[in-house]
């Protein structure tokens, strides 16, 4: 991957048919290579595209489409580039990357037309990252938090600290390599100041970061309750679409099912489980069991209970196990007349049928997974981020304490170093070809 004197090629567009396919090439050969298989058409030619043929191996015309070239230094990669754009028959475009390959071209490697992009300076790691997040976004909000990202909107996020580091650095250093000096001696009292608020900058961007990864990876969410309290009603109605069987009968949910819904940006699984009894019916007991097992996979637990009757042993009995910080209580059939008794304080009363009480129910998940963070905030969200922040924060924390307690300059040095070296990890300015090979791995080949 690190040869980038070779260039290379691949499908840029997704698997599968298609209007329109694109096969991407780059680097020094990147022109000559693409003119070598493409016949331009006479006076067809459209600002920087040209209409003509493509020919595949045997020389002989495979389709028609556009050749796109690109200059060094205007292309995505930095480098000499050139896009053919054909139809999206995947024969069509495995034969134009054949003749590539014949003509002296390399196949390339996953997100390594994004590393050459990284290596020539068009952008640093996070924003190569965001690239591959953008590709991959389930919402609107995960792909426009991904293309504020690749403008540079997590590196404006990180700057004030690194600022700080490399300032705590630099008077550390001094006073270290130049005890002598009376202009660079420990001026305690501000560095300590300066030290503390670097640490607490690094504990907000840690608290963002547990935010982030839930908005960016969304959460499990488990709809249990005993049977017929409208579990699988619920779901539907979340859904928006009749997605479960619901029947009054008890015991029709047998097994779990599972799907997504978008809460304002929030990817949010659904689990509909079988309602949670004791029961003599092999297939149910099965479905239990599943729920179950649902149930202790999940981030977070919706227990359902019918508004309209009073709350059951069996229920109380849950409800008094449930963990408030990964559960909400929901009250269905509120629009029904309601029986003697009360619901648990905090119960959340929504009707399936009638849709009362949905949004509030929305609102309450959404916050429940989001842990109060807002999703304005999650900028912070990639697990490789998350670890390099905390590697930060520990070894700030850490400087801190050794300041705190009076150690030597040489050991508060050594923190500072480290901390700036973990927050540097992230845009790669601090980093290794190791480290570069993990991120790239994980992008599609033709990106």
């Amino acid at each position: 991957m690190h040869d980038l004197e070779e260039t290379i090629v691949a499908v840029a567009t997704p698997p599968g048919r298609g209007g329109v396919g694109c096969v991407r090439l780059s680097g020094p050969r990147a022109h000559p290579l693409a003119e070598s298989l493409f016949r331009p058409a006479a006076s067809r030619a459209v600002g920087a595209l040209r209409f003509g043929r493509f020919v595949g191996c045997d020389g002989t015309p495979v389709d028609h489409g556009y050749l796109v070239r690109f200059e060094a230094g205007r292309s995505f990669t930095g480098e000499p580039a050139a896009e053919l754009w054909a139809h999206g028959s995947p024969a069509v475009l495995r034969e134009i990357v054949a003749v590539a390959l014949a003509a002296g071209a390399r196949a390339a490697g996953p997100g390594e037309f994004t590393y050459r992009a990284l290596r020539h300076g068009r952008l640093d790691l996070t924003r190569a990252e965001a690239v591959r997040d953008l590709v991959e976004a389930r919402t609107v909000w995960q792909a426009r938090t991904a293309f504020a990202q690749s403008e540079g909107s997590l590196a404006r996020r990180l700057a004030p600290l690194q600022e700080t580091l490399l300032d705590l650095a630099a008077r550390a250093e001094a006073a270290v390599e130049f005890v002598d000096e009376a202009e660079t001696r420990w001026a305690s009292e501000a560095f300590g100041h300066a030290l503390a608020a670097a640490t607490e900058q690094a504990a907000t961007l840690r608290r963002a970061m547990r935010t982030g990864r839930r908005a960016r990876e969304g959460a499990q969410v488990a709809i249990t309750g005993l049977p017929n309290v409208g579990k699988s009603s619920l779901f539907n109605a979340l859904l928006a679409r009749e997605r479960a069987i619901v029947s009054e009968i008890p015991g029709t949910t047998r097994d779990t099912l599972e799907d997504a819904v978008d809460l304002d940006g929030l990817p949010v699984g659904l689990v509909d489980t079988a309602g949670i009894r004791r029961s003599t019916d092999p297939v149910e007991s099965e479905g239990v069991r599943r729920a179950r097992v649902a149930l202790a996979e999940s981030d977070l637990v919706m227990f359902v209970l019918d508004a309209s009757r009073p709350v059951e042993t069996a229920e109380a009995e849950v409800l008094r196990d449930l963990d408030p910080s990964r559960s909400l209580v929901i009250g269905n059939k509120a629009d029904l007349p309601k029986s003697i008794g009360s619901l648990p304080r905090g119960t959340l009363e929504v009707s399936a049928r009638t849709g009362a009480g949905l949004e509030a129910l929305r609102d309450a998940l959404r916050e429940k997974v989001l842990g109060g963070g807002s999703l304005e905030n999650a900028v912070l969200s990639d697990a490789r981020h998350g670890a390099a922040i905390d590697g930060c924060a520990e070894a700030l924390a850490r400087g801190l304490r050794a300041f705190e307690a009076g150690l030597s300059e040489e050991a508060v040095l050594e923190d500072v170093r480290e901390a700036t070296r973990r927050l540097g990890e992230i845009t790669g300015e601090i980093g290794s070809e190791d480290l570069l090979d993990r991120v790239f791995a994980t992008f599609c080949i033709g990106k």
